[in-house]
Order: structure tokens, then sequence, then C-alpha cells
């Protein structure tokens, strides 16, 4: 018979045993699962051997718990990990940096979920997820970022929750269940904090300027080639929503460098003229506003309508605006940034300018297109006055047989002359480069701007967007008594690009033909596209771009003047201690309550332990009263028996069969039990 026990206790040992195994190993195929999802918010800025390295790793851990494998031995784990290392610094040349720290983070991430050997690696493990997840934000803050950590975060809760239960273990539904129910509790107070916690001065992921990889595009040089490049990407660059009227959309050209220096192939950035408010710039008519949302860029760039007449308020940052209408920051754009602007469509530019400024946009490379110098002379013999010369250049532009396409053929030296008299073919900058060299030759200060022209109304929020697709190069010639007069010969070539957009001019084969196909969308896909957007637009205006002004405007919305932060801080404890309570309370009303009995059993337990003889945790009421009976006087011993008998009577015996269904004795025994319970005295300490 002792054998028998022995079995089956071994067999009962054996099965919890392979119960806890299987349990182990779902539980660790979870937590890989969602170290996995982590991962992946990071490989689009992985090298590609870090992220198969990576995910190799992962797999191969997976095999090992499928499989029932061992971990490998730290002599295994050693070189693989030094190894890594190495690669890390062979690629960076550093292990300083916040790409190579993330990089080195995905890796040592990987590597510890083959050193899992006790519950503090699962925790190691754990923090470094969610350490990761919050660098994601680093790389990109957009709601698709954001929704890719939410689903991950909750991969990890899921996985630590999984960890928690040893025997009675829940499904995986329940376990999801209650992950749910405490991201419900602390939801309540995150938002509470996002809007009321004091807010830094800056933005709220202010970073270093390498942790932004999106650029603008526009430099301070152009040469053939460099916009039709731009024009392939549909990069947003800003956003505008305009406060009173809406201009055409031939008049929206956005201003961003002034180029004046040619050397025969490349423009360049002239050196810039005063940086005062008081240029020489006279406006009329009513100013459009311009409430304008702009991208990250790595530039100092702004943009404004022409022409802008003050310089707008950037919160950290210092504005400006040069002689030429150039707006521009002070710092480097590396967070989105919001600012308002006014500009007039009505305006003359440097109307008196003396004729030393002047010279500067009247010099030509010697020695270069000498075609073009004939041209521009035999022009001039036949026009006297500089508006039928301008115009008889146009006329050229429209008349000939000229090409506006995303593909120009390559220019020689003389570049001019190729692109005028032989090619005749080529993009916005391709016309406004031959123009102002035709304007220098004929003797008409000119220059070319770079910036973008156009954009598309996002029906969805009435926000208009501003993508790299909308490059543009136009020129300005100067005119007496009118200043600096916008001209863009590309309206004579290719007038629907003005009027309309880059889409409607693409009639192009090869790959110019295969953007234009993929621009060109379907109304529901278009319509989609820009509801996305439309969102986008909305996290970054409430979400992103909630900063200190913000803050301070909602809490003066609220009432909340000359707000004392201290106060305002012990406020947000006290509503978030009162949020905790009022979740918490009905969660303590559902504890399971004990029956009456034992608590009278557990109330005599603490008058016996009082008296010096506790009852050990192992002990059930029949031991403990058998070991009282030596150290209690009979005539005491009497009452204590009596209430022990009718416990373990009520408890195990026939009156607990009879009430099984109740949750409580009845009324009548529970007030004997109780009464015995008055009755034990125990006159002396006991030993």
């Amino acid at each position: 018979m002792l054998n028998r026990l022995k079995t089956k206790l071994r067999d009962e040992l054996g099965s919890r045993s392979q119960l806890a195994f299987a349990n182990d190993k779902r539980n660790t195929l979870i937590l890989v699962f969602a170290c996995i999802l982590v991962i992946l918010n990071h490989i689009n800025n992985l090298f590609a051997w870090i992220s198969i390295s990576t995910l190799s790793v992962m797999l191969w851990r997976v095999w090992l718990t499928v499989r029932g494998r061992q971990l490998p031995s730290r002599w295994v784990l050693l070189p693989i990990a030094v190894a890594l290392m190495a690669g890390i610094f062979w690629q960076f040349r550093s292990f300083f940096g916040r790409e190579t720290g993330v990089a080195m983070l995905v890796l040592l991430l990987s590597c510890k979920m083959l050193e899992m050997h006790a519950k503090r690696d699962l925790f190691v493990v754990l923090f470094l997820g969610f350490f990761l997840l919050l660098a994601s934000f680093f790389e990109s803050q957009s709601i698709a970022t954001a929704m890719q950590v939410a689903v991950a975060a909750f991969a990890l809760l899921l996985a630590q929750v999984s960890f928690q239960y040893h025997e009675k273990i829940p499904s995986l539904w329940q376990r999801a269940k209650l992950v749910i129910v405490m991201l419900a509790i602390a939801t309540p107070i995150t938002v509470l904090s996002f809007f009321l916690f004091p807010r830094i001065q800056g933005p709220l992921w202010g970073l270093p300027g390498d942790a932004n990889t999106a650029r603008s595009g526009l430099s301070t040089s152009m040469s053939p080639g460099n916009i039709s490049k731009l024009a392939m990407s549909e990069e947003l660059v800003f956003r505008v929503n305009f406060l009173n009227k809406v201009p055409e959309k031939s008049q929206l050209y956005w201003r961003a460098v002034v180029l004046s220096n040619f050397d025969g192939r490349q423009w360049r950035q002239g050196r810039d003229y005063s940086t005062k408010e008081g240029r020489d710039l006279e406006v009329s008519g009513d100013p459009i506003s311009q409430e304008i949302t702009l991208e990250p860029s790595g530039t100092h760039y702004l943009f404004g309508l022409d022409s802008v007449l003050k310089r707008p308020f950037l919160e950290g940052k210092l504005a400006g605006i040069n002689s030429n209408g150039e707006l521009f920051s002070d710092e480097g754009i590396n967070n989105r940034v919001r600012y308002r602007v006014q500009s007039y469509l009505n305006y003359k530019l440097n109307s008196h300018a003396d004729p030393q400024y002047l010279q500067t946009y009247l010099s030509l490379p010697y020695n270069f297109n000498p075609l073009t110098r004939n041209f521009a002379q035999d022009i001039r013999q036949r026009y006297s006055d500089q508006k039928s010369q301008i115009d008889a250049v146009l006329s050229f532009f429209r008349n000939e047989q000229f090409f506006y396409t995303l593909e120009p053929p390559l220019l020689g030296r003389n570049s001019v002359d190729d692109f005028l008299f032989n090619t005749r073919a080529g993009f916005c900058e391709h016309y406004s480069s031959a123009f102002v060299v035709v304007m220098r030759a004929l003797g008409i200060p000119a220059r070319v701007v770079t910036g973008y022209q156009g954009g598309t109304l996002n029906t969805q929020d009435q926000f208009y967007e501003v993508r790299q697709s909308d490059a543009h190069a136009w020129a300005e010639v100067w005119l007496a008594e009118k200043g600096w007069v916008r001209v863009d010969p590309t309206a004579s070539v290719a007038p629907e690009r003005i009027s309309q957009n880059l889409k409607a001019t693409q009639s192009n084969t090869g790959f110019a033909s295969m953007v234009g196909d993929l621009i060109n969308e379907n109304a529901f896909s278009r319509e989609m596209r820009m509801r996305w957007s439309a969102i986008n637009n909305s996290w970054n205006q409430w979400i992103l771009n909630y900063n200190q002004t913000r803050q301070s405007q909602l809490l003066d919305n609220l009432g909340f003047n000359g707000i004392d932060w201290e106060k305002t801080l012990l406020t947000i404890f006290a509503i978030g201690l009162i949020t905790i309570a009022s979740l918490a309370l009905p969660l303590l009303r559902r504890s399971k309550k004990l029956p009456l009995y034992e608590r009278l059993y557990v109330n005599l337990c603490d008058k016996l332990a009082k008296k010096g003889m506790p009852r050990a945790p192992h002990e059930g009421p029949s031991d403990y009263l058998q070991r009282l009976q030596s150290k209690i006087d009979a005539q005491e011993f009497t009452s204590l028996r009596d209430f022990f008998e009718l416990y373990i009577a009520i408890k195990y015996g026939k009156l607990s069969q009879s009430h099984a269904a109740k949750p409580f004795a009845q009324t009548t025994d529970i007030q004997t039990l109780r009464s015995h319970l008055k009755n034990i005295q125990i006159s002396r300490r006991l030993s």
C-alpha cells in the first residue's frame, strides 16, 4: 500500500511538472512574440545585418522553446555577444550616440532571451522592451508609430501577467482582459497628466539634431536635375491653414531661397543682406493670414506666401526676414513647428535699390553660353524697353517646341545654350535658369528663387498640404519703380503646372509616366488618403504640438489664471489619489469574505498567539488542539475543546454537509461557537 501511495504521489508530481513546463513554454513564446513586436518598431532604422542577426536569435529562441532544449551556455553566448558588439563598433565607429545605442539595445534584448534562468532575467527583458518602445518615438512620432507601440506594449504586459501564474492559469483571453482592465484604470490618470502636468519649454520630444532624418530637400544651390528629383517624392513639407481668405492656386508661391551667383553650371545663394524687418517693402491690399505647420527638415528655412511683412514667432527659436524676403530660423528645424504669418499679394520689394546693389544680379560667367548672349543681343536690337524684351523671351518659350518633363536630357558645358537651342526639354529649374541668364545678358537684373508652388487641399480638414512634389523654381527681375517682380517662365511652357499641379503636366513615357500613374488615384483611394492625412494632422496639432503655450491657454480657458505650479502639482496628485480610490473601491467590495465561523476561529488563534502559543501555518485544528492540551490546565482546556469540536463539526463534519451550499452555518451553531469563545479564559502565558 505504501508503494502504491508513493507511485500515485510520483505520478501526481510528474503531471504537475509537465503542466508547469507546458505553461512555461507558452508564456515564453508570448514573451518572444512581444519582443519581436518591439524590435519591428525599429526595423526600418536598423542596418540589414542587425535586423537579420536579431531576428535569427529570436527564431533560435523559439526553436529551443518548442523543442524543449536547454538554453546555450555562457561559453556559447559570450563569443556571439562579443561578435555583435564588434559589429556595432565597426558599423558606427563608436559605442555612443542615439542610433548606436538603439542598435545595441536591440541586439542585447535578443541575446538576453537566450539567458533567461530566473525571474530577475524576465524583468530585465521586460524593462529593455519598454525602454525600446519609448525609443521608437525618437525615430518617428506619427500616429502609426503610436499604434504600433501600443500593440507591442500590450503584448509585453500580457507576457508579464502570464508569468505571474503557476498552478491555476487562466485562459489567454482572461489574461488579456485583465491587461485591458489595468490599462483602463491607468488611462484617466495618463490623460489628466498629459494635459495638466507642467510642460517644459520646447517640444515634447526634443532631440539633438542627428535624431531627425527628414529633410526639406531644398538647398542653397541649384543645378539641372535637383528639383526634378524632388518632384518624385510625395513627402509632406508643411501644412497651411488659411485663416481669412484663400488665394487662387496660381498665386500660391512659397519662397524659400534666393539664388544670385551663377558659375555657368550651378546657381548658389548670395551673401545674406540685412536681417532687419525694416527692409524696403511696400504692401497694399488686405493681408492673407496663414497658420503653417512645418515638418522637421534639419534646415533653417521657413515658409510663407509671398510676401511676408513681419517675421513669425517661433516658440524656443528666433525667426527673421532678410532683405531678399527669405524667412529663416536661427536654429535648424529638427522638430515640428507651428507659426503664423501675414502675407500680401500686392507688394514692391526693394523698389529703390541702388545700382551697386543691382550689379550682383547682372554678372555672368565669362566665356559661357555664347549662343545665349547672341540671342539676347538680337532681342535688344529688336525691342528697346524692358517689358517688351521680357515678353519676347516668354513668347520664345511659348511658341517654340519646348517640353516640360521630369526626364530632361543631359546638358553639356554650355548648359543654357544646349537647353535653349538643342534639347528644349526640361523641368522648372531649366526654364528659370535659362530665363535669368537671358535677362542678365539683356542688362536686366534677375535672379532665381526656389521654393514650392501650389498645394493640395485636404477636403477632410480644409488644410492645404505642400509636398516635395510641389518643389518649384521661378525667376525675379528688377524693374524701376516696381522692384523685384516675379516672372515664372514655366507658366509659358506648362501653364497647367501653375494653375493645377504637377500631375496635370505628366504625359511623358518611361519613369515619369510610372510616377504619373501612381499619383493618379481613383476617387476612393484619394479620399482615404486624405482622411488618413487629416487624422495625422489632428494628431500633430493636438498631441505632438501640445506645448507650454497651449497648456497655458487651456488653463486660462478653465479659469486658472496666474496658476501656482506647486499647488497645481498637489492638486493633480490629490485628483490622482481620488481617481485610484474610486476605481479600487469596487474591486475591494468584490473580495471574498470569510464565513463567520472562520473569523471566530481566526480570532481564537490570535488570542492564543498573544499567550505564546501561535498556530503553525501547516497545523490543522485537531493537531493544534492536541498540542494545546499539554500546555493548558484541564479546566481551561474544556471550554477550548468545546470550541474546537464545534468548529471542526461545522467545517468538516455533518454540519458542513447540511449547509454546504450556504456561506454561513446555522445561526444557532454560530451563536454556540461565539459563546464557547467568550468562555475561553487562559489565565497565564503558555510556554
